[in-house]
Formats: C-alpha cells, sequence, structure tokens
C-alpha cells in the first residue's frame, strides 16, 4: 500500500478502537494485522488486554493472557496486574491470587499495583486477615505502598467497622510522607459514621478542611446521612445549606438522607418543599425519595395523601418499587382500609 506503517502506529489505532469501547473492531484489525504478516509487540497485547478488562470481559482477558504466553510476546506484569485487577473487581480474587502465583513462579516481579489490586480483592470479599497478610508482605519485600494502597487499607477496615486499625493505617501513611487525600478522610468519616460516632465523623471532616484537602460531595453525604440517621437533622440542614455556599451542587443522594430525615422527624411539608427544590434545580427524585414521605405519611395516618402522592410520582414515569407496596399495604390495612390493600395485593 505504499506506505508501511510502524507497530507504534498500529498500537495508536488499536487503542483508539479500545478507548471508543470498540473491543470487537480492535480485535479484527489485530487478526488483519497478523493475516498481513504485521508483528505486534507488548504494548499492543496490554492495549487489547486492557481494552478487554475495561468492558467487563475479564474471561476473555485472561484467555488472550495466556494464548500470547511466550508464543507472540513475553508477558509483563502490567499485563498481569490488568487482569488481576479485573478479576478482583470481579469478585474473583482466588483466581486472581493464582495468576498472580503464576507471574511469581515466571520470574514476573509483582510491585505495589499488583498487591494493591490483590489487597482490594480480599477486603471486598470480606478476607481482612489475607489482606493484611499481603500488606505485611509488602512491607517485609522493601516495596513501598503508596497513597492508594494506604486508602485501600483506610476504607477496607472502615467499612468493616474496624476504626482503631483504620486510624493505625492512616498514622502508618502520615509518617511516611504520604499526604491524606479527600479519598482517605471520606474513608474515615464514613466509618465513624456506620459506628454511629457522628460528631467523630464530623470532628474529622473538619480536620481535613483545616489541612487544606477540600471536601467533595461525597464528604458532605456522608455527614448528612448520618446526621439524618441519628435524628440531628438540623444539623445535616446546616451542611446542606454549608454546601450551597461552597457552590457544591447537592445530587439525589444528598437530597434522599435529607428527606428521608425530615419525614422520620414528622416535617413532611418541608420534606415535600425539598421534593420541588429537586425538580426546580434539575435533580430527578427517585423512588427512594418518594418511599420515605409515604411511609411518614401512613404513620401520620395520612392516607389519602400518601396514595395521591403514589398516583403523582406514577403519573411522572416513576415505578413504585416491592418496598413501595409493603409500606402502601401495612398503612392501609392498619388505616383499616383492608379492602383497599387486598386489590393492590392482587395487582402485584
Amino acid at each position: 500500500m505504499g506506505y508501511h506503517p510502524n507497530t507504534i502506529t498500529l498500537n495508536t489505532l488499536i487503542k483508539g478502537l479500545c478507548l471508543k469501547g470498540q473491543i470487537h473492531q480492535a480485535f479484527l484489525f489485530h487478526d488483519k494485522l497478523v493475516a498481513l504478516g504485521f508483528h505486534l509487540d507488548q504494548v499492543s497485547y496490554g492495549t487489547l488486554i486492557h481494552g478487554l478488562c475495561k468492558v467487563g470481559e475479564t474471561r476473555a482477558a485472561l484467555d488472550l493472557l495466556q494464548r500470547v504466553d511466550g508464543k507472540l510476546v513475553q508477558l509483563n506484569a502490567v499485563m498481569y496486574n490488568t487482569v488481576i485487577y479485573g478479576m478482583c473487581k470481579d469478585k474473583h480474587v482466588n483466581d486472581a491470587f493464582d495468576l498472580y502465583s503464576e507471574m511469581v513462579s515466571k520470574g514476573i516481579s509483582p510491585n505495589v499495583v499488583t498487591y494493591s489490586a490483590l489487597i482490594s480483592g480480599f477486603f471486598v470479599v470480606g478476607k481482612l486477615k489475607d489482606a493484611i497478610d499481603l500488606f505485611n508482605k509488602i512491607i517485609l519485600e522493601n516495596i513501598k505502598p503508596d497513597g492508594y494502597t494506604f486508602n485501600i487499607l483506610v476504607d477496607g477496615f472502615c467499612k468493616d467497622r474496624k476504626m482503631k486499625e483504620g486510624k493505625t493505617v492512616f498514622a502508618m501513611m502520615m509518617k511516611q510522607g504520604i499526604i491524606p487525600d479527600v479519598v482517605t478522610y471520606n474513608s474515615l468519616v464514613d466509618g465513624y459514621r456506620l459506628v454511629k460516632e457522628v460528631n467523630t465523623a464530623k470532628s474529622i471532616f473538619n480536620t481535613m478542611a483545616q489541612g487544606g484537602v477540600n471536601p467533595d460531595i461525597r464528604s458532605y453525604n456522608i455527614l448528612i446521612n448520618g446526621f439524618c440517621k441519628i435524628k440531628k437533622v438540623d444539623k445535616a440542614m446546616n451542611l446542606f445549606n454549608e454546601m450551597h455556599c461552597k457552590n457544591i451542587i447537592p445530587n439525589v443522594v444528598t437530597y434522599n438522607s435529607l428527606i428521608d430525615g425530615l419525614s422520620k422527624s414528622g416535617r413532611i411539608s418541608y420534606a415535600l418543599q425539598l421534593v420541588d427544590q429537586m425538580h426546580d434545580r434539575g435533580v430527578p427524585p427517585n423512588i427512594l425519595t418518594y418511599n420515605s414521605i409515604i411511609d411518614a405519611l401512613f404513620k401520620t395516618h395520612q392516607v389519602d395523601k400518601a396514595i395521591a402522592l403514589i398516583t403523582k410520582f406514577k403519573d411522572q414515569g416513576i415505578q413504585p418499587s416491592m418496598y413501595t407496596y409493603t409500606i402502601l399495604i401495612d398503612g392501609l390495612c392498619k388505616g383499616g382500609r383492608l379492602k383497599d390493600a387486598r386489590n393492590i395485593f392482587e395487582d402485584l
């Protein structure tokens, strides 16, 4: 064809197709190139493996890894890491660990990326001991954990409500000169929310801001939810107002926490005002938004208002969930409207 493209050009084309999510076209292009006698390199196959994992085709990525191994190219840590990360994401952590063992047996050195993926995977499937053992192995092998590794550990412990361990890892991180970011702080704030120590969570939130780390939408959502759950809705509303001052736009999660808190504290009219505000600000309410209000209306014996609200959101195209029907049938039965409850139950 006159111009003979080199491997860099071909890799750029493969990468372009993978970035667009056109993985099938990338493979057709690969097959055509191989048929024409082109020799692709580690970058080519690394890109295809990454493309498969990105679209959730981790098994196909593993097949490709095994197919090219030593025959077409020499495998490297990047290729292994990509598949290990994909497997951990899919919760196939034992398979990921087997692949890590295979990598080691072939003399390919795992790095901080490999270990971070596996530690994250072990936390996700609840294997805390394995996660800790692997972290200790990194330290013994003089592999320096980075901010991402520490964030995985802090988050894993906090999600498991092990706040003492989470704080210990946080202190270790600081000692190693790694500056915590908003992700680190959010994990701690969320952990204290989970153990209902919301005032401690707020204190960490304040420390974050004082340390020059700006809280994000998730930081505010965690705290707002925490205060609403312990019935301190006014504190949650103060945070909501603070968001506006800082130009942080509330999302459906923010509104749902507040609406649930207000509804449970009997401030239903204010909850409904927030629903109107959601519409005005282009944040579409969802079924969780309405379930909180319907539940509160039934509990305060406002049966007709609850039914009217269900009709209203159904007209807006929002489908009731099984929980909506549970609230509705329970509310109608307690309100003495057994016939209506039976009719709804038969329509399910």
